[in-house]
């Protein structure tokens, strides 16, 4: 257990995981959010975002005194030794890095810090291109002196089970902008087995990590295509493929499925790319990623068309299990593809509640599909109807199967089923199935 005292800003997925998890270690933390959406949620003991567990982990410790939030950065850091940035750094137009919220943070940080007048720790937790927590500590903290120690300490936790990573990490680096910079104002928050590396090292491991990622989804479905052309179940051959733990490493993204999507990949392999570009570096295997994953998605739409019916319902909304987040969601993609195209579309996933959808996470949905909430069903059963055929996408498993069972019998109607990401009881049950990549 630990005493000291943090500010987090940014009451983000990771900066409300970052918060609750290091109060739950001992820590006084202080959330600090531009949206006071998320502070109230905070300070009613209440997470804003869905994350297994995080609800009731924020809940004890915001009943033990040891977290609450304010949306005053000034307050934050009188009260607080260290500050933690974890602030959304999303793409621009371009594809680059948008780095304006964590400049914005910095700024306003140094401000507080000016005023405070005593030794301050910031650590940079926002993903951000080699060289950026050195330019920042340069352009804004330089001039304290030895009064700031500024660090960069990467994040890898995946939505869905982000409370388990947190507090059972299997990689933890800190980023530093000198090989002696004291770690002793950090050491109360680090791993045991962190790693200490350079600052623009631990920048570039975040980026190198998401990419590979990114490359295992779009490798996987590429595979899964060229299978499924050649009538081989690619379920299989991934299967084996994963088996050799020795040299493929993991075998927990090598599943062909849905397009990669969420908050990281898309935005983190376009900005490396980007970054790449501007270095005069070719990538062309990380320039492909994108536009791999844009054909796996053209390839569903693909097999919708095929199916012949005009009404589609989704199962599943959110990029992936266990989260709500729509940012980078391939089935909101999906959605408003069909739309334009003149589809009925209905969309039942139990995890998606507009009402809590806020900040990011809400922008993203209204840009992309505006009329997503009208869009969405409280029953599942009510996007069937006897006789009319329908189409069912389903990327989770959201319901029970032999709930399902009925609507999927030749009896109730012409229903085809396109299974995205493996949900096998699915062609048990289903008069009509295929999978995208088996």
């Amino acid at each position: 257990m630990h005493n000291s005292s943090l500010s987090i800003f940014g009451l983000g997925y990771v900066g409300s995981v970052t918060a609750a998890c290091l109060a739950d270690r001992g820590c006084t933390v202080i959330g600090c959010d531009v949206s006071s959406a998320k502070v109230d949620q905070i300070n009613s003991g209440a997470a804003p975002i869905s994350e297994p567990g995080l609800d009731d982990l924020l809940r004890e410790n915001w009943e033990a005194g040891r977290i609450r939030a304010t949306t005053d950065a000034v307050s934050a850091v009188l009260e607080t030794e260290i500050s933690i940035v974890c602030v959304g750094t999303p793409s621009a137009p371009s594809g680059a890095l948008d780095l304006q919220y964590v400049e914005t943070v910095a700024r306003q940080l140094a401000e507080a810090i000016e005023r405070k007048g005593q030794a301050h720790t910031v650590i940079f937790r926002s993903t951000m291109l080699p060289g950026s927590t050195r330019r920042l500590a340069r352009e804004i903290f330089l001039g304290f002196g030895d009064r700031v120690s500024v660090f960069f300490y990467p994040e890898f936790l995946r939505q869905g089970s982000a409370l388990a990573d947190f507090q059972d990490p299997s990689l933890s680096a800190i980023g530093v902008l000198e090989e002696t910079q004291n770690l002793s104002s950090v050491e109360p928050i680090l791993e045991p087995e962190t790693e200490v590396m350079a600052v623009e090292s631990a920048e570039l491991l975040k980026y190198a990590c998401n990419a590979f990622h990114a490359t295992k989804v779009a490798f996987a479905n590429e595979i899964g295509r060229i299978g499924k052309g050649l009538g081989i179940d690619s379920s299989e051959v991934m299967h084996t493929l994963c088996r050799d733990s020795r040299l493929n490493i993991s075998s927990y993204y090598m599943r062909p499925g849905t397009p990669f999507g969420g908050s990281c990949l898309p935005k983190d392999v376009s900005a490396l790319t980007h970054h790449a570009r501007t270095l005069g570096v070719s990538v062309p295997v990380l320039e492909s990623l994108l536009e791999s994953n844009r054909r796996h998605l053209d390839s569903v739409l693909e097999r919708i068309e095929r199916a012949g019916a005009r009404s589609v319902l989704l199962l599943g909304l959110a990029f992936k299990n266990g989260t709500d987040d729509l940012r980078g969601s391939a089935m909101l993609e999906l959605a408003a593809a069909l739309l334009l195209r003149g589809y009925e579309v209905r969309i039942y996933d139990p995890a998606v509640a507009p009402s809590n959808l806020i900040g990011a996470n809400r922008r993203f949905a209204d840009a992309k599909l505006p009329s997503f909430e009208t869009l969405l069903l409280e029953e599942w059963k009510d996007g069937f109807e006897a006789g009319k055929p329908i189409t069912v996408v389903a990327s989770k498993a959201c319901l029970e199967t032999a709930e399902l069972a009925p609507y999927l019998s030749a009896d109730f109607g012409q229903n085809h089923v396109i299974d995205i990401n493996g949900w096998k009881d699915l062609e048990k049950i289903a008069s009509s199935y295929e999978g995208i990549c088996w």
